[in-house]
């Protein structure tokens, strides 16, 4: 059944990045709102389930692609990979809150499905089956079937697979490949729409659920890597088969029980990508396409002269002291958790604006910087400032291995691997009794040099702003090393500063490791700030908002 949803999902997500290079990360977020339009006309407003299912998934859903297509896709298809990625988790951000005030914010458990709010159960084979699961089998299989048809007997067909194959090409034959992008967009949206309408009688109409389950989709696409819809359709059954068995020959209780089988399309998806790295040849990187615009924006971007950056400096760090001498305690809170907050995005700093990497598990990075400190100040008895720069550093073997396999598959590939990584461990190892401790986390105390504490909030928030200076002043220093100046030239063109006898690899995992022991630097002050290291405050979604 979770197969079936995969699956349709999977062959959307295939359909939009063969016709436009982009990956819809958005894509869950178009389910639910689907969704939430089906249950608006069918429930909140009485209309009959075949009408309603026809507006919302038939004229909606595709209107909706068509509708992101011509307001933002289409300006997207030549763009750096990582505007592309930013761009669609905006989408994943923004859509489910929107949906929730043109409808409803209620909190809905029972919504239904195209069987009805009743479904009628069947014995099949010995197996009982309702209605509900009935049709996602037969959706899945009628998307199967029409696919391929579409693909190999229509013009539409051909013309899709020339865009795949050579968009230049095909644009010399007189193929419209902007035609062809809206098209697939409006099918792929289709697609979400019905995968959203068909799970959500299984899992309710909540943002996040429909969040993590097409994103079990991911791995399909992985599978596929990127373009086969029969490959991404397939290997969506094939993580949905893997899912279903694993309850067999799981223990009944733990958190390997609860955590493993909605993990099955992570841990696919990561050992697909290590065997695709060391197996298979790395693609093309579009950032290559785009070297003069890197250079020319190095050339215009230059630094201010020395005496008008050391009065900026000066009268920045004036405003940062002063600031909480004018506010009240409660806005001292505030601001203080903002600038443990700032240590943790000084990582995107690095990984993102020096190595142009994207990573959707700085937050899971600061998670595990967060417990490790927890339980090495708690359970071991360290002093906490060694507890915190412990945290920070067992983050970095961490973030090594998880951007190690898929960093010569290419940026894309990176983001799905983190986020791959970031849900591996909210799944598996957050939710450890150990570091959870029934919902409740490990309560920490503020730090202290000899008798002098940091108890009150305006004392800790000029200790943050120290911390946030020292790894500022690394990152500069940095940026201005002549290992930075090959890091610039690796933003530019990858291949070029590779013949120039810079290591690509080593310099994108060196930025990893330090933006993985930022991170979780960061995570372990900002629990010893809240006093207490609770793992569900570093959960993956929350880190992609």
């Amino acid at each position: 059944m979770v197969g079936g949803i995969y699956a349709i999902s999977a062959v959307g997500l295939a359909l939009t990045y063969s016709a436009s290079r982009i990956f819809n990360f958005g894509h869950g977020a178009i389910a639910y709102f689907v969704a939430m339009c089906f249950y608006d006309l069918n429930t909140l407003h009485g209309w009959p389930m075949v009408p309603a299912a026809v507006l919302s998934i038939g004229i909606i859903a595709p209107a909706t692609g068509l509708l992101l297509w011509a307001v933002l896709f289409r300006h997207l298809t030549h763009a750096d990979p990582t505007v592309k990625v930013v761009s669609t988790i905006g989408l994943y951000v923004a859509i489910p809150p929107l949906t929730q005030f043109l409808i409803t914010d209620q909190q809905i458990f029972k919504a239904p499905g195209l069987a009805g709010t009743k479904p009628a159960i069947h014995d099949i084979l010995g197996v009982h089956l309702n209605d509900d699961q009935i049709i996602i089998f037969m959706a899945a299989a009628l998307v199967a079937l029409i696919t391929g048809l579409v693909l190999r007997y229509t013009n539409f067909g051909l013309a899709m697979r020339a865009v795949v194959d050579s968009e230049t090409m095909s644009q010399l034959v007189g193929t419209n490949s902007a035609l062809v992008s809206a098209g697939a967009w409006a099918i792929g949206s289709f697609l979400a729409g019905l995968a959203g309408v068909l799970v959500a009688p299984i899992i309710s109409l909540d943002p996040t659920s429909f969040a993590v389950l097409v994103i079990g989709s991911f791995a399909a696409v992985v599978i596929a890597r990127l373009r086969s819809l029969s490959l991404a359709f397939f290997g969506a059954l094939l993580v949905g088969l893997i899912g279903s068995l694993s309850v067999k020959y799981l223990p009944s209780q733990g958190v390997l029980a609860r955590g493993f089988r909605p993990s099955v399309p992570f841990i696919v998806m990561v050992v697909f990508l290590i065997f695709y790295a060391r197996y298979l040849p790395p693609e093309a990187r579009e950032r290559d396409r785009h070297v003069s615009r890197y250079l020319k924006a190095g050339i215009r971007a230059e630094q201010p002269r020395p005496l008008v950056r050391g009065l900026q400096l000066v009268g920045l760090a004036a405003v940062v002291l002063a600031v909480p001498l004018v506010l009240n305690d409660f806005w001292v809170t505030i601001v203080t958790g903002g600038v443990a907050l700032s240590i943790i995005f000084l990582s995107y700093t690095v990984v993102t604006g020096e190595g142009g990497m994207i990573s959707l598990c700085q937050i899971t990075f600061a998670g595990i910087g967060a417990i490790a400190t927890a339980q090495f100040a708690t359970q071991q008895g360290w002093p906490l400032g060694f507890a915190v720069l412990a945290g920070g550093l067992i983050a970095v073997p961490f973030g090594l291995l998880v951007a190690l396999p898929a960093l010569r598959l290419g940026d894309l590939y990176l983001a799905l691997a983190t986020l791959a990584f970031a849900l591996l461990m909210d799944n598996i190892v957050f939710p450890i009794q150990r570091f959870d401790q029934i919902g409740v986390g490990v309560n920490l105390a503020r730090p202290a040099i000899g008798s002098f504490g940091f108890s009150s909030d305006l004392r800790y928030y000029y200790l943050l702003v120290a911390v946030f200076a020292v790894f500022a002043l690394v990152v500069a220093n940095l940026r201005h090393s002549t290992t930075g100046m090959g890091l610039a030239a690796m933003r530019a063109s990858e291949p070029a500063t590779s013949t120039l006898g810079f290591s690509v690899l080593r310099g994108k995992l060196m930025l990893f490791g330090l933006s993985a022991f930022i991170a979780g630097v960061g995570g372990s002050l900002l629990a010893t700030f809240r006093m207490n290291a609770l793992p569900s405050d570093y959960n993956a979604l929350i880190g992609i908002v």
